[in-house]
């Protein structure tokens, strides 16, 4: 019933969908009659919230990329074509799967995403619907969302119809996928024979003996002694994308319409076995998007504009979770573990790893799916006013966004026999032990999104001009009611907002705005907050005395704002967000917890009591000031752009629980989040465009860089005994760790070190770690780590190179980060699920003898917590340049295409990250949390060869 009733709501909105467009196109074909315009375009204004600006007369930091710039991009996620690309926002992602989530920051924070002014979830949109993305970044920008403009906006805006007959527009990729940075681990013999030598070093008995070593050398006997890849096993070195894009657009006087279609299937990395299921088990990811933009001209000045958007997801994966156990297990069970045959053709296994066959996980699991459903519905009104009001507008917008995530659950259990015989005796008996056993395949459905929301704005607008004074001026109210799973109390917001621009003949420019804005699961009479600001701008090219050739415009700005945080960032990107920190959390709250019963009775049985579960708290929203100067200029006649700009925030009353006094005995439970934390923020941004054209030859070069310097003021930590352990002081996301000279290379540096300082329950081996004592108490313990990390700026980069000649184009889109530090590496077998020995890596190899002194790692130990300590031993340099993006296409001349009635063909091939230039060798640097390649199931990253062709009608 579910079912249907979802199938009927998506038909009345495809019904919908096909009547708008029906409409605007019946009445745009009355109306077509106008010359075409150029829809590559960029529009003469700049995006900001409420609205868009003059560029000369913008004092807001705000800076835009075109849509074309994105396109091509053979990637499942939209933030994955952003990399490099604007001053101040950076892509960080923590795994390489297709669908995990990028987390986006705008100058060190997790930003809200809107688009076409309107805040959602989820955002994934195609490059082909997009006309423009646009950073907001500074407190004047931000301040009309009100407490929801902590961290920064996303703005996208889509594409719309253009004054133009008919246009059709059609492009077709595939890409073929690679993996990146796959981990190289050691093959049985190696592993094993290190195994022992760590076992020797730590005074216990080796666990293979000399024939072990010899069979698993020699291969002898595979299922006793086996050596499974089981990267070979179970992975393929290549998967295909395919990416397809149909758009319509065009239209007259009175409509103008925009429709985009766009199906994205991407296959994974898993082998399979069609022969043993009916069904797919590899990872599979299709998206179908779906945007159909219209605007009506009701009359000459009243505007009607639509928007439809939808979207479906259906990602398949085997029945076995991807990281959590396939990936995982890959990467932590040892090549020596179990075969993934036995010789009569079960599946292998042992009793540590009863159910672990990798081969059963992936392909005998069953599977999973997941389907996933995006609905989006805009509808905006604006009148602008004629005769003696003109200037007075009014315009009224409602949204309605809807957004589920289900996951349908079909896995299964497998067989799984260990065997053995003994391989020194032919005659030896095989015996077959059953470890795990098959099943039935699960049926199960469940929900982990059903989301809703409302977004209501209506608003008042007068502009006008008084001799050279010019005015604007915009008040505006707006209302969000958004349910999470339909379970929760909604989230609602009120906003009253206002914003006034001045300009005196375009010369002198000033700005203000002030926002009031409510949260209803704030406690009543701390629901509302007021977030003013203001900028002031002076464009010095407008003034007589200005005279300098190379110089064609170049204008001064300053703002500063007020903003709020108020934890909802997070909350609209996820749309999972429980907003715990901000959820009613003034109210004491009861549970029932688990084993915690009271006795009584004449036979005492167990009763359910209720106990406290929250300590309330009176939050509020935290509190973001900004300060922003800027210039702007443009030189040697308009093709040199530069936008430098120094930024200076101070973050207070950030939600944190007290450093070190989580969790309190004396009350029996965790302490609230309090308002008690403040930072600091500020950096350097820099933005450069060169654009230069000598006949039919065109050169485009940019460059942005932002520089940041970061700063703990307060955490409500103690005193720590030495002042360099304080956090307070230090950059935001520190490495505190032990100050490492180097290993201890005999034993008498090992007897001069303890004769000066002890080693609480520890007694140091040659090939160990030396670390320093800080403070002088002869005695190495937590009182000896300090910050180890860099204290200079953290630098995020792009740049991007475009060439064209007579129909062949050239272009790439570099993204880097600098000063950047990072503790990825670990010791051999440290990392495993099951508790036995861990995976180890080809590059362990390089560790710590008599005969290798400046060995890469310590001596062979196992579970040796003292060489594991963090330290300076283990610090990595992880800054990185990566090529993003390179493309080389041909368009046909028109006059060999214009006699078959194609107003243009374009030939491509693309490459995603197909080049990295880092001082870590061994690991991606974009997935920092990928310690050792032995661990937290990460999926690497992939880079892909892509090939299209675009037509144009």
């Amino acid at each position: 019933m579910g079912n249907i009733k979802r199938m009927n709501t998506l038909g009345k909105k495809s019904c919908l969908a096909l009547c708008l467009l029906c409409a605007a196109h019946f009445v745009a074909a009355q109306d077509s009659g106008g010359s075409d315009v150029d829809l590559e375009k960029l529009s003469e204004t700049v995006n900001v919230l409420q609205g868009a600006q003059d560029p000369e007369l913008t004092l807001q930091s705000v800076s835009t990329v075109s849509g074309k710039r994105l396109e091509h991009r053979p990637v499942f996620m939209m933030e994955s074509t952003l990399d490099g690309v604007l001053p101040g926002l950076y892509v960080d992602m923590s795994q390489g799967y297709p669908t995990e989530q990028r987390s986006l920051s705008v100058r060190g924070t997790t930003p809200i995403i809107l688009v076409d002014g309107i805040p959602r979830s989820d955002v994934n949109l195609p490059a082909s619907q997009i006309e423009s993305v646009s950073v907001i970044k500074d407190g004047l920008g931000l301040s009309m969302m009100g407490m929801s403009s902590g961290n920064g906006v996303v703005y996208i805006k889509t594409k719309r119809g253009q004054y133009s007959s008919l246009k059709i527009d059609f492009t077709a990729q595939l890409a073929f996928n690679r993996q990146i940075f796959r981990p190289d681990f050691l093959d049985s013999y190696s592993w094993a024979s290190m195994l022992n030598e760590a076992l020797v070093n730590d005074g216990r008995q080796p666990l293979y003996s000399q024939t072990d070593l010899e069979l698993y050398r020699t291969g002898a006997s595979p299922y006793t002694h086996p050596n499974v890849d089981w990267q070979d096993v179970l992975l393929r070195n290549t998967a295909p994308t395919q990416q397809y894009n149909l758009n319509l657009s065009g239209g007259g006087k009175t409509a103008r319409y925009f429709i985009d279609l766009n199906v994205y299937d991407q296959a994974g990395f898993l082998n399979q076995d069609n022969s043993l299921n009916s069904y797919q088990t590899r990872e599979n990811f299709k998206k179908y998007s779906l945007r159909v933009n219209t605007d009506i001209s009701i009359t000459d000045h009243t505007l009607l504009k639509v928007g439809l958007f939808g979207q479906m997801f259906r990602e398949t994966t085997p029945g076995k979770a991807m990281m959590g156990s396939i990936y995982r297990d890959m990467y932590t069970i040892p090549n020596n573990a179990f075969p993934v045959f036995n010789p009569d053709g079960t599946l292998g296994g042992t009793p540590v790893y009863a159910d672990d066959n990798l081969y059963g996980q992936t392909i005998l699991s069953g599977y999973n799916l997941y389907p996933k459903t995006d609905f989006n519905l805009d509808i905006s009104l604006e009148h602008h006013f004629q005769g003696r009001l003109k200037g007075l507008y009014l315009s009224g917008t409602y949204s309605y966004n809807s957004s589920y995530r289900e996951n349908l659950e079909r896995s299964k259990t497998f067989a799984v026999y260990s065997y053995w015989k003994d391989p020194t005796n032919p005659n030896a008996e095989e015996v077959y032990q059953q470890m795990a056993s098959a099943g039935a395949q699960n049926n199960k459905t469940s929900y982990s999104r059903l989301n809703r929301m409302q977004y209501a704005e209506f608003a008042l607008g007068y502009d006008f001009h008084i001799a050279k004074h010019n005015f604007k001026t915009k008040a505006l109210y707006a209302y969000n009611d958004y349910m999470v799973s339909a379970k929760n109390i909604p989230l609602r917001k009120n906003a009253f907002s206002f914003r006034a621009e001045y300009n005196y003949d375009r010369r002198f420019l000033a700005e203000f705005a002030m926002s009031g804005m409510s949260l209803n699961t704030l406690k009543p009479g701390h629901q509302w907050g007021a977030f003013p600001s203001a900028g002031i701008g002076w464009n010095l090219h407008k003034e007589k005395w200005f005279n300098v050739p190379a110089i064609n415009a170049m204008k001064l700005r300053a703002t500063f704002g007020l903003n709020g945080s108020d934890g909802t960032g997070a909350y609209y990107r996820s749309g999972t967000g429980t907003l715990s920190n901000y959820y009613y959390n003034y109210l004491k709250y009861y549970s029932y917890p688990s084993n915690t019963n009271a006795y009584f009775g004449k036979t005492p049985a167990g009763n359910a009591i209720l106990t406290e579960s929250n300590m309330p708290y009176v939050v509020q929203w935290e509190k973001r000031t900004r300060w922003n100067a800027g210039v702007d200029m443009e030189l040697f006649n308009h093709s040199l752009f530069v936008t430098a700009e120094y930024f200076h925030n101070n973050y207070s009353d950030g939600l944190s629980i007290p450093a070190g006094k989580g969790s309190n005995s004396v009350i029996g439970m965790t302490l609230p989040y309090q308002n008690i934390a403040k930072s600091r923020r500020s950096g350097l941004e820099l933005d450069l465009t060169y654009n230069k054209k000598w006949n039919d030859f065109s050169f485009t070069a940019s460059a942005n860089a932002t520089l940041y310097w970061t700063k703990i003021l307060a955490n409500g930590e103690n005193q720590y005994p030495e002042a360099y352990m304080q956090r307070v002081g230090e950059p935001i996301s520190q490495v505190f760790g032990y100050v490492c000279d180097g290993f201890f290379q005999n034993q008498e540096e090992i007897d001069q070190y303890l004769d000066i300082t002890s080693i609480p329950d520890y007694k140091p081996q040659p090939g160990d770690l030396k670390y320093r004592d800080l403070n002088g108490d002869h005695v190495l313990d937590g009182k000896d780590v300090k910050g180890i990390g860099t204290r200079g700026p953290l630098v995020d980069y792009g740049i991007f190179l475009g060439a064209e000649w007579k129909g062949l184009a050239f272009s790439m889109q570099w993204s880097g980060r600098g000063n950047v530090q990072t503790t990825s590496k670990t010791m051999p077998f440290t990392s495993n699920a099951q508790g036995s020995y861990g995976q180890a890596l080809v590059e362990h190899l390089d560790y710590w003898t008599p005969e290798n002194r400046d060995a890469s790692y310590p001596r062979l130990s196992i579970g040796n917590s003292y060489n594991e300590r963090t330290s300076t031993f283990w610090l990595q340099n992880a800054s990185y340049l990566r090529l993003k993006n390179v493309e080389i296409s041909y368009t046909l001349p028109q006059k060999w295409t214009k006699p078959i009635h194609i107003s243009g063909l374009k030939f491509f091939v693309n490459g995603y990250n197909l080049l990295t230039i880092c001082g870590i060798k061994d690991r991606d640097p974009e997935l920092l949390s990928f310690t050792n390649g032995t661990s937290y199931g990460i999926i690497p990253n992939t880079k892909a060869y892509n090939v299209g062709i675009n037509i144009q009608f």
